[in-house]
């Protein structure tokens, strides 16, 4: 319901797999080393990003293409030209539902950029029996594939692409610039900005390696904190790293400071405290702050923040409202509030 951790990015890099962040064998050597009065980051306890082969800034690798089933053929990257390498499989269903949108970004954007469907995982080891199925898929389309689709030469697409780029998921698009290098790699629900940007020469690449550097230290320090959370070790690594991201990574992100609210306020572990509901707290009260005590499902968390920490008038007074602030439509969620106020108001 409300206690996934919204940015889509960071899970886009989840995805991409735990590789991405090279961890530094005793990150506690790495605390003591610093001065004390230096606060600290991340890094001292999941080390530095550590970028896949195949990323923002390499050359874009050689197409290497069985059959063009659609559209015009690809002989290689010219310069000046956008491309917009996709990757997908007659399987999967979010490719399938993808088709629609990168049909509609083609139409916006016509000559500038070109889509090339590539199809790969298919699970077919005969290359002449894979495209015949994969033109009889495409043909049923019809226009909900209006850009130019082929199939992969063997698994040199998938090996050359998207291994190097540690994507293990599809549908995965690849932007590459007029340079003939990579400049972007996500889900293609997410390409319509970077694709626009790439297209009228504002993308600053180097920009975007730093993002992405931060974006898989934060999913690292965040993984490591759901463990510690969910096996009850490491709890003082654990708070440390929840205030370093309540302090220096969520202060304007609601949804990422209501995640760790909520993981340590519902931790079955026995080793959670009050020293971790006291970090509960700050949390989501600086979530709620944000959005003006506002949002119900902020409000259910900060109430049972409050219980935690033994405020059991604070949290049914904030349960209350949060009950009143639910969706009308939302009998669920509604329900789950109110049974939570009930336990709230039977305490002792």
């Amino acid at each position: 319901m409300k206690r996934m951790f919204t940015n889509t990015a960071l899970f886009l890099v989840l995805a991409a797999g735990s590789t991405a962040i090279a961890q530094e064998p005793d990150h506690k050597t790495a605390m003591a080393d610093k001065a004390k009065d230096v606060q600290p980051t991340l890094e001292d306890f999941v080390g530095k990003a550590k970028l896949p082969e195949l990323f923002i800034g390499s050359k874009a690798p050689e197409l290497q293409i069985a059959k063009y089933i659609k559209g015009d053929s690809v002989d290689g990257f010219e310069k000046d030209q956008v491309y917009v390498v996709e990757f997908w499989a007659t399987w999967c269903g979010p490719c399938i539902a993808a088709f629609p949108h990168l049909s509609e970004l083609q139409a916006e954007h016509g000559e500038k950029v070109q889509f090339i469907g590539v199809n790969v995982w298919e699970g077919v080891e005969d290359q002449a029996e894979r495209i015949e199925k994969v033109e009889g898929f495409v043909a049923d389309q019809g226009d909900r594939m209006s850009y130019t689709v082929a199939v992969e030469n063997g698994s040199m697409m998938a090996d050359n692409w998207m291994k190097p780029a540690a994507q293990n998921g599809i549908p995965a698009a690849f932007i590459v610039d007029g340079t003939g290098h990579v400049a972007w790699i996500g889900h293609p629900s997410s390409i319509d900005e970077p694709l626009a940007d790439i297209v009228a020469g504002n993308f600053d690449p180097s920009t975007a390696v730093q993002d992405a550097k931060d974006e898989m230290l934060l999913m690292s320090a965040f993984t490591m904190f759901r463990e510690s959370v969910q096996t009850g070790k490491n709890l003082s690594d654990a708070r440390q790293i929840a205030n370093i991201m309540i302090d220096q990574h969520f202060t304007e992100q609601p949804s990422g400071l209501n995640a760790i609210a909520w993981m340590l306020l519902t931790s079955e572990s026995e080793n959670i405290g009050k020293e971790d509901y006291k970090v509960a707290h700050r949390a989501i009260a600086i979530a709620c702050e944000k959005t003006k005590w506002e949002d119900w499902s902020l409000l259910d968390t900060y109430a049972l923040a409050a219980f935690k920490t033994g405020n059991k008038a604070e949290a049914i007074k904030w349960q209350k409202k949060a009950i009143k602030l639910t969706p009308a439509n939302n009998d669920a969620a509604k329900k789950d509030l109110e049974g939570r106020l009930a336990e709230y108001s039977a305490a002792d």
